[in-house]
Formats: C-alpha cells, structure tokens, sequence
C-alpha cells in the first residue's frame, strides 16, 4: 500500500475510524447521561473532517489500489452532495430517535459505515470495489430497516429489505462473474475494451447479453425503480422516519453516480441494447410510481411510490447518454435531495399531542395551518417544488431532463413525463388541501427545534431562489460533468 493511496482513501479511512470511535465511546461510557450528545458531535466532526479531505487533501484526477478507486471532479460532486445529506439526517435524526427512546451509538455507527460503501461506490473503477462498496452499504442499510427491533412494522421491513436486497446483490454478483468470464478482466476501461472487441468479432454476445442485463437487474432493484420496486412502499413505511429519509435519498445518489459512469464507460459501445431498457423501466416507473401514489393515505408510503416516479424521470437524463443528459440527471438529483429532506424535516417536526406518536397518516395533517403557519408554507413550497411548479427549483431539474430528452428526439417519452408530473401535482396538492383547507381532526404537538428551522429555511431559499443561481451552478456541473460533448 503506497502513501498516495492512504491519502486517496482518507476520507473514508476517517469515517471508518469516527465509526470504530463511537462504537467503543458507547460501550466504555453507555452511563454517562449525555453520552449521546456526545456521540453527534463525534459523527459531525468525522463528517466535517471526512468532507474537508475529500475537497482538499485528495487529489484530482487520481487512481489509487490498482485502480481499484477513482478520483475526479464527477465522484467529488457526488460525495459533496452525500456528505451535505448525512450531515443532515443526523442532525434530524437526533431528537426524533431521542424521542422514541431508541438512540444509540450503533445508529451513528451504521450510518457513517454506510457512507463510506456509498463513497466507495462512487469512486469505484473495478467491479471488486463496486461491489464491495454496494455491499458494504447495503448490510447497514438491512439493519438500519429495523432499527425499531421491538415495533413489528420496522421488523418485518427490516426482514423484507434483507431478504429482497441479498437477493438482488445475487443477481448482481451473477452477473459480474458472467462478465468476469468472458472478458478476463474486473476493471471497467479493461472491460469496455473486450466488450467492443467481441462486438466487433460478433463473439460471446448472448452471454454478454445475459450478465449485462442481470447486473441492470441488481442495480435497479437499489434504486427501486419497476419492476423491481416492490419492497420501497413497505420498508419506507416500516423504517424509522428519519432512516426512511436516508433511504430515499444518499444511497440513490451513490447508485446514479455510479450508473451513469458504469453504462457510460463499460457499456458505452453497449448504448443501443441498454437504451431500450432504461426507455422501458423509465416509462412504467413514471406511470406506475405517479398513479400508485394517488391512493396513498401514509405519508411515507407517498413518498415512496413518489420515488420511483422521480428515478424514471432520472433514467430519461441517463439513457440520452449526451453531455446535456448527464448534467440534468446531476442537477436533478441536487434539486431532489434538498427537497425530500425538507420535507423529512417538516414531518418530523408534526406529533400528537395526546399520544406523543409522530404523524404519518395524511390525514392527520388537517388544520396545521391554524398551528404554525411557517411549517405549513414550508411543507407547501417544498411539495410544489418536487412536482415540478414555476418557479420552484424542482422545475428547472424537470425543465432540463425534458430538454435533453427532446433534443435526443425521444418526443413519446417527453409527452409521457410531463402526463405523470401532472399526475403527480394531484397527491402533492392533496396533502395540501389538508393542510390549508381541511378542519382539524386531532390536536397536532409541533417542535421545531432551532436547528430544525435552520434546515427548512436552506432548503426553502434554495427552492424559492434556485433560479437566481442557476446559471452558476450549472457552470459548477459543466466542470464535473462525466461527458464532455
């Protein structure tokens, strides 16, 4: 091991370390009463330390452990927009697990070893460390699921996600040994070059045909999108609300990154046969994701289906493969996240007031207005940004994806997203109408802490007044784009 790859790897070295740390700070001092407390700011300390080597101590354009991991302005984009993420949830994360008297150091401790799978998936060059860090995160994510051991809701999703996610990472692994096979090689630049060769010769192409699809398949089933959705709506539902906020968002961002450079690098000869499918997913993801979430009466069962509409639009800014397409995937996947954990933290802030439980059921929002106006407003912006209304920021990521799927003349597909968003608009406008307009049905406890506040104000301004900066944030994403032409 040379020292240019400690110092490729410090970032995640770091956060493995904090995660060793709060492990034994938890077990030598699980008396101490602020212990807790203590704990948080340990975790945001090797967030922030993690995050300030990844800008500052790495450098650019670098491969380290026999290109095992890659470095470059398109993963540094990537692991800024987790790091902004994690930091985020922990923070909400905190009070609400508090609350259910439920926190523990294991919950930091999984979460920041998540983080480092997530960081290894999208700096990955080799099918060894993708899988590796696709693994690595997904075993804490199994145990994050039902992280409420003693609620039967948080078991049973904790036992779906297992059972569904070792099933997809064996379809996945099936598929990279077929690959394996047939190219002799496990980094992707190798791969690409005998992929291109067999194509050219007409050899191996079925089998090629095979693992390809087979790893699509794995992949697919991390994003959620359809037919491979199935267990979202009953793990989202299951899982602790914050954790179901850190599903819905971190580990989707390390699957695109690492999508977009997998079918953009190894598979790029490969374009025509993987077009077709991300054209097919993309278009049922949308219809089923946008009609499947009319009916949901759970919040967090919404946002789910909500979801897997939101990664069809995605793959329509992935399958144009051009320069355009990969810059609006980028920047609708920034827009997406600062949108969901607004809205994570605007629930997360809604109680009870009679039995302490945390709301979850739509209906249970009526007459918030009448409560707090401010949370209210908030929850209202920011739902109407992520269905995509002028001039909310979630406008211009649905603007741009559309703009780079008409220039690649996929007209059908357009016409179909901007259907599904109109559907879309009609549950999002529902949880408003019961905020605004419907009469109180319980007596609603809100707690907005100071930190809390902060958060929903962020990401309101960068909602309200994304159009104002635009222009220099995509100058930022040009600058770490994956394709440059």
């Amino acid at each position: 091991m040379l020292l240019s790859d400690i110092k490729l790897f410090s970032p995640e070295i770091i956060l493995i370390l904090g995660a060793i740390f709060i492990l034994l700070y938890g077990i030598f001092f699980k008396k101490d009463k602020n212990s807790n407390k203590k704990i948080l700011y340990i975790s945001l300390i090797s967030l922030i330390a993690s995050f300030y080597c990844s800008i500052y101590v790495v450098d650019i354009e670098t491969n380290s452990f026999n290109n095992l991991l890659n470095n470059n302005l398109y993963t540094l984009f990537f692991k800024i927009l987790v790091f902004f993420g994690t930091i985020v949830i922990i923070y909400i994360s905190y009070d609400y697990l508090k609350d259910l008297s439920i926190i523990t150091p294991e919950f930091f401790f999984l979460i920041l070893l998540s983080l480092v799978g997530i960081l290894v998936l999208i700096s990955s060059r080799n099918i060894i460390s993708m899988y590796l860090g696709l693994e690595l995160q997904s075993v804490c994510l199994y145990i994050l699921a039902s992280y409420r051991k003693y609620d039967i809701k948080s078991s049973e999703a904790g036992v779906k996600y297992f059972i569904i996610g070792a099933l997809s990472s064996g379809i996945l692994l099936y598929g990279l040994s077929i690959i394996y096979a047939f190219t002799n090689s496990t980094d992707f630049y190798e791969i690409s070059k005998s992929i291109n060769l067999s194509l050219q010769s007409n050899e191996n192409f079925l089998i090629i045909n095979i693992g390809f699809i087979l790893i699509l398949c794995g992949l697919f089933f991390k994003i959620a999108v359809v037919p491979f959705h199935m267990w979202a709506p009953d793990v989202y539902e299951g899982s602790p609300t914050s954790i179901t906020a850190f599903f819905t968002t971190i580990p989707k961002i390390g699957v695109i990154a690492f999508l977009m450079k997998f079918l953009n690098t190894t598979f790029e000869s490969y374009s025509d046969a993987w077009f077709q499918i991300l054209y097919l997913v993309s278009v049922i993801s949308m219809i089923l994701g946008s009609i499947a979430a009319v009916n949901q009466s759970n919040i967090k069962r919404l946002l789910a289906y909500s979801s897997i509409s939101h990664m069809g639009f995605i793959l329509i800014g992935i399958l144009t493969a051009n320069h355009i397409g990969i810059k609006s995937v980028q920047l609708y996947i920034s827009i997406y996240m600062v949108n969901v954990l607004g809205i994570f933290t605007c629930i997360l802030c809604l109680k009870n007031k009679i039995n302490g439980y945390y709301l979850e059921d739509i209906k249970n929002f009526s007459g918030l207005l009448k409560k707090n106006p401010f949370l209210s407003f908030s929850f209202a912006i920011l739902l109407f940004s992520l269905a995509g209304i002028p001039p909310l920021s979630g406008f211009f990521g649905k603007l741009y994806i559309l703009i780079s799927a008409i220039e690649s003349k996929l007209y059908v597909l357009s016409v179909i997203a901007v259907l599904t968003s109109i559907i879309s608009a009609f549950y999002y406008l529902r949880i408003i109408k019961v905020i605004f307009f419907d009469e109180p049905i319980n007596d609603i406890y809100i707690n907005i802490t100071a930190i809390s506040r902060l958060i929903i104000f962020i990401t309101l301004i960068i909602s309200i007044f994304l159009i104002i900066f635009l222009s220099d944030f995509l100058e930022i994403i040009n600058t770490t784009a994956l394709i440059n032409n």
